[in-house]
């Protein structure tokens, strides 16, 4: 059965090869070469073809096929598989083999580096995977994607400085992804310039992540924390007032700041203005449950009970249930102040064990706000559950 399962995988890759050769022949320019191989795509199901034949099968197959122009997208596809399938080893050392032919190096060289240097990735040889890239990147025709798998490098490692000149070396200001990469990787280095003491510097990278990222919600939070850390209320209060329009979602996340610049202005009367009008825009339950510790405080117990009663009818959510129990607590008696207690002891449970951020890429969820997705890498994706 074994030579069977190797006479149809023979089969198929004659196949595979003749249809792939006639794909790049219509798709080839008038040179031998094609005109930018970064470009150079392949049927998605050649990527799946091998699924259905067994390891020593393909392995097999493998050391028995020839090297040359027409079986090298053969040999590209085997392993993309091998390193879909986390066989990493194996990858690495067809893509090496392949090297080792003059006519390969020649005629597929920057192809068969770049998916050697995701295979250095793929096993965490960051070094390795860095000198391919950056040799790569001084292609032209390589320049776009090795300089995008070399930012991936830099993220891991947290070299924000370098992955942004690398960054500025492409055309950011056609690429909305870069600009957000830029803004987030000077928001990094102006973190660490606040931890070491050096205001000036901080505020003046997160003035560039807004050069960069007009949008960017990071940068208008960190710039009026900083604001407020030097009792500049009124600067710290119009980058507050940036984010409704650079991002409803994260309106929530304002609020304590918006309550502690208004107060240092000896303006906090004005805080149920900003409830009003961002309630309108994106309403939560962390907006909720503000706005009635807020009339609780301001108004009263009973303006904050109506508010919430009013509320959780159309909108029922966990934070607001909590809120109201507290807030009727002072109004019983010893015994259903017991009660009260316990039963706001099993929400507040509960609420703790409930993700209050999800990635909109990948669906990753979790109970702290990432600026970068720890699952997918994405980059301002990770947004606030409003009704968690």
């Amino acid at each position: 059965m074994n030579w069977l399962l190797q006479w149809l995988l023979v089969a198929t890759a004659v196949a595979l090869g003749w249809g792939l050769g006639y794909w790049q022949a219509r798709h080839k320019n008038a040179s031998s070469r094609p005109r930018n191989p970064a470009a150079v795509r392949y049927p998605k199901a050649v990527h799946y073809l091998f699924d259905a034949y067994d390891a020593p099968t393909l392995d097999s197959f493998v050391h028995a096929l020839a090297i040359n122009r027409e079986t090298i997208p053969i040999h590209l596809s085997i392993g993309h598989h091998y390193r879909s399938r986390g066989e990493i080893e194996k990858a690495t050392a067809l893509h090496q083999n392949l090297l080792a032919n003059p006519d390969v190096r020649v005629h597929w060289g920057e192809q068969v580096n770049y998916e050697l240097a995701e295979d250095y990735l793929a096993a965490g040889l960051y070094d390795r995977a860095e000198a391919i890239l950056l040799e790569l990147s001084r292609n032209s025709q390589w320049k776009g994607r090795a300089t995008t798998k070399l930012l991936e490098i830099y993220e891991h490692e947290k070299d924000w400085e370098i992955a942004r000149d690398h960054a500025l070396s492409l055309d950011y200001r056609k690429d909305r992804s870069l600009q957000v990469r830029l803004a987030h990787y000077s928001c990094e280095i102006a973190e660490r310039a606040y931890r070491r003491g050096d205001w000036n510097e901080a505020r003046g990278q997160l003035k560039a992540a807004l050069g960069y990222d007009s949008r960017s919600v990071r940068a208008s939070l960190a710039t009026a924390r900083l604001c407020l850390a030097r009792d500049m209320h009124v600067e710290a209060l119009a980058e507050l007032k940036r984010v409704e329009q650079q991002d409803p979602a994260y309106l929530s996340e304002i609020l304590g700041l918006l309550d502690e610049a208004l107060t240092g202005m000896k303006q906090r009367g004005k805080l149920g203005r900003y409830f009003e009008r961002y309630w309108q825009v994106a309403p939560s339950a962390m907006m909720m449950v503000a706005w009635a510790q807020y009339k609780a405080e301001e108004e009263s117990r009973e303006a904050a009970i109506d508010f919430l009663l009013q509320q959780l009818d159309e909108h029922p959510t966990l934070r607001g249930i909590s809120t109201m129990v507290m807030l009727l607590y002072p109004l019983a008696d010893a015994e259903h102040q017991r009660w009260i207690h316990i039963l706001n002891g099993v929400v507040e449970s509960i609420i703790e064990r409930t993700p209050q951020y999800l990635c909109s890429h990948c669906g990753f969820t979790g109970r702290q706000l990432h600026w970068q997705c720890p699952s997918c890498k994405q980059w301002s994706t990770v947004k606030p559950q409003p009704w968690i």
